[in-house]
């Protein structure tokens, strides 16, 4: 359980910003904007140290509680101050509420008076990382084998083999990412569970016009050529989902505040996913949703967890933020022969399978298109997963982590400045045979 363990401070600093202290689980943050916040401003640039980060701010703040807190019991100052006490999710024992205030300047000024309320743990900002330079990352000087119109998706994960167990029947699959287009030819077939807009916070989850990524992951699970075509089953050329019968739950979320992910995760869960895939990066994640996840792992659907993959870093440098937690199934990319395509590898990341695979296109006169790097492998993994969860409906996500990384096929990769280090490849064939024998 996380414990605020101090007070939140106002700092003026000579040059005119102003820093603002939270601790949570004995850790200090403090949050440094160039200017105090104007009368009425909203949003706010700011560096989260000690990270390092640029983030956005907001007039939010994240309220975690042990009890359920309601309007009439704050003080009467802060009852005039905040426009709404949302309850975000409720689990175990923890009470999440996102705290909504006039201003960024009240809400900042107001965590100090809302965490001394009985049964509070903490409270904290709500927080958007925002995109980080991109750092020169050192390249393995691999050769890669890539030739998406000639790699069998199929052959790669034996779906002849494991299909007459299991296409994915039973199975859901949350994708959280840009939205999904299930007007595309190949996706047609889609069987729907449940669509949302995170930032809007309506239902739908139509993708905008120049937003491609979440068309890709379905693609790569859901696609069904045949059913528009007449084609053979597998033919080359062609992108084929893995688990085309498991249920989509499609998250449309485009900015991952701490609130868009509690409550990206929260329908999630509500909607009964099997799987989450997560095929993007996230260099921070705040406390609140690291105890969540680790609860959706863990503990939900009645102990046996969710299987939630997560994209590693497609450079070569150590994994951050999402892709630094262990509870979840991180995902590094290879060529088609199972050479290290210049992602990271490290004590976090799980596996690495495949990447520039072939999916759906939603390009004018193009039916499929190249899907790279460590999104597609994440993606590929996730419709694996799928598989397996219907098939197997007994084991935890833990005990689904554990195999595909045991099984994994293990390889020496050298640095150029001399070292080496060993990873492990995804093989499809062992895990088929693990589960065949136990």
């Amino acid at each position: 359980m996380w414990k605020l363990i101090s007070s939140v401070l106002l700092l003026v600093c000579p040059l005119v910003c102003a820093d603002y202290v939270f601790a949570v689980a004995e850790k200090n943050y403090r949050l440094e904007l160039s200017n105090p916040p104007d009368a009425g401003q909203t949003e706010a640039v700011a560096l989260l140290k000690p990270e390092r980060l640029r983030v956005k701010v907001a007039n939010r703040l994240l309220l975690v509680s042990s009890r359920a807190i309601s309007r009439h019991e704050l003080p009467r100052q802060q009852q005039k101050l905040i426009t709404k006490l949302e309850l975000l999710l409720h689990y175990q024992q923890q009470f999440v509420y996102l705290v909504s205030l006039n201003s960024l300047e009240d809400a900042l000024q107001n965590m100090a008076v809302l965490e001394k309320l009985p049964g509070v743990s903490y409270v904290q900002p709500d927080v958007l990382p925002m995109r980080t330079e991109s750092e020169k990352a050192p390249s393995l000087l691999n050769t890669l084998y890539l030739n998406e119109q000639t790699f069998s998706v199929a052959d790669y994960l034996a779906l002849e083999k494991i299909w007459p167990y299991s296409k994915g029947q039973g199975s859901r699959v949350a994708v959280i990412d840009t939205g999904v287009s299930l007007n595309l030819p190949d996706l047609g077939q889609t069987k729907l569970r449940f669509s949302w807009d995170i930032d809007l916070n309506i239902p739908g989850a139509v993708p905008e016009p120049h937003q491609k990524h979440g068309n890709k992951v379905a693609g790569l699970i859901w696609a069904q050529p045949d059913k528009v075509q007449n084609i053979n089953k597998f033919t080359l050329g062609y992108a084929w989902g893995i688990a085309p019968d498991s249920e989509l739950i499609a998250l449309k979320l485009q900015r991952p505040w701490t609130s868009n992910l509690l409550r990206a995760f929260s329908l999630a869960e509500q909607q009964g996913a099997d799987v989450i895939n997560i095929s993007w990066l996230l260099p921070w994640v705040a406390a609140p949703v690291r105890d969540y996840l680790q609860y959706l792992a863990y503990d939900a659907r009645q102990g046996k967890g969710v299987v939630i993959v997560v994209a590693a870093d497609p450079k070569f440098r150590t994994n951050i933020g999402l892709a630094a937690l262990p509870e979840l199934l991180v995902v590094s990319s290879t060529d088609h022969q199972g050479t290290l395509a210049d992602a990271s590898w490290g004590p976090a990341a799980d596996i690495a399978a495949a990447s520039y695979l072939l999916t759906v296109s939603q390009l004018p006169k193009q039916r499929y298109e190249q899907f790279a790097k460590t999104s597609s492998s994440a993606a590929l993994v996730s419709g694996f997963v799928a598989l397996l969860r219907s098939w197997r409906p007994e084991l935890t996500a833990a005990e689904i982590q554990l195999l595909l990384s045991e099984t994994g096929t293990a390889k020496i990769q050298q640095v150029p400045q001399g070292a080496e280090f060993s990873y492990k490849v995804l093989n499809a064939q062992k895990v088929l045979a693990e589960l065949r024998n136990n």
